[in-house]
């Protein structure tokens, strides 16, 4: 008896032109960068983009001490601001999520520094830093206090960190207040049927409920910070010396200071598997988080 053959799904036919459409936008552009990397492409050198050149440029990459300070200020840079913003977004999640008048009102100021442009974030945050007639001096002055450099070698960083966690904090206060809305209420009325007090109901049912909404947010926000360009070029250009040139702002230096197109792609390769790297261990963790929520919500253990 011959076997009959489910009907194929059109489906595939649907995406098939966005399949095509990001394999050359994305895939066409990789391959061809890779093949660079592999190459001793200088724009001052015509010609020079057939020259081969194997694994040198990735071994100049690793082996210069320019590349590896760039990437400690990257990490340094990304793993401070999230966690600066996801501390402070937690804090104004948990006010603004309690009841007070006024409060439709607040959330739309809270949501103003996430919808202003990064490079206008960078000029803007110029303007408080600036050493003789910044907002930030002024206001050290008026309390008596001597004037801070914000944008010296050993300041540059923080304030760059600072202006960062300013940026980021409505997008994770926007998660976790999501987050919030999304607890059972009659798992809050429980807990506190049992006698637990505040914090015992943020420790054992809030908390436990938000930490996915946390990874999922730093996740996406640890990738996009260790992406950040245009308002670090914008406040410090990288500077003062490389205190503040993080792998983006190295690999464009690179590219329109020494034109050397053969090493940008190797660093661009290498930055890749660095991020890459990083999303891969907060999704490992954001599933672990998860499957320990859904375990505890069960009633067992984890």
């Amino acid at each position: 008896m011959p076997v009959r053959r489910a009907p194929r799904s059109p489906a595939l036919w649907f995406i098939l032109p966005a399949i095509l459409v990001l394999a050359g936008v994305d895939l066409g552009p990789m391959l061809y960068s890779m093949q660079a990397s592999l190459t001793h492409w200088m724009l001052t050198d015509p010609g020079s983009e057939n020259d081969p050149a194997g694994l040198s440029n990735y071994t100049a990459v690793l082996t210069s001490g320019e590349f590896w300070a760039a990437v400690r200020v990257t990490v340094t840079y990304a793993v401070l601001s999230v966690a600066g913003a996801l501390c402070l977004g937690l804090v104004f999640a948990l006010l603004l999520n309690l009841e007070f008048y006024g409060r439709p009102f607040f959330r739309s100021i809270m949501m103003i520094p996430m919808v202003v442009t990064p490079v206008v974030v960078g000029i803007f945050w110029k303007l408080l830093y600036e050493q003789e007639n910044g907002v930030f001096n002024w206001l050290l002055q008026a309390v008596g206090l001597p004037k801070v450099a914000w944008l010296s070698t050993t300041m540059a960083l923080p304030s760059v960190i600072i202006m960062d966690v300013w940026h980021a904090t409505p997008f994770f206060m926007l998660v976790l207040l999501a987050g919030l809305h999304s607890i059972d209420g009659g798992q809050l009325d429980a807990a506190r049927v049992d006698g637990a007090g505040r914090i015992q109901v943020f420790r054992y049912v809030t908390f436990p409920h938000l930490l996915p909404y946390m990874l999922i947010a730093a996740s996406f926000r640890m990738i996009a910070a260790m992406s950040d360009f245009d308002k670090i070029w914008m406040l410090t250009a990288g500077g003062p010396g490389n205190s503040t040139t993080m792998i983006t702002l190295y690999t464009f230096q690179t590219g329109f200071s020494a034109f050397d197109i053969g090493r940008v792609a190797a660093i661009a390769w290498i930055a890749y598997e660095i991020v890459a790297n990083a999303r891969a261990n907060l999704q490992a963790q954001r599933i672990t988080a998860g499957f320990g929520f859904m375990v505890n919500t069960a009633g067992f253990d984890v």
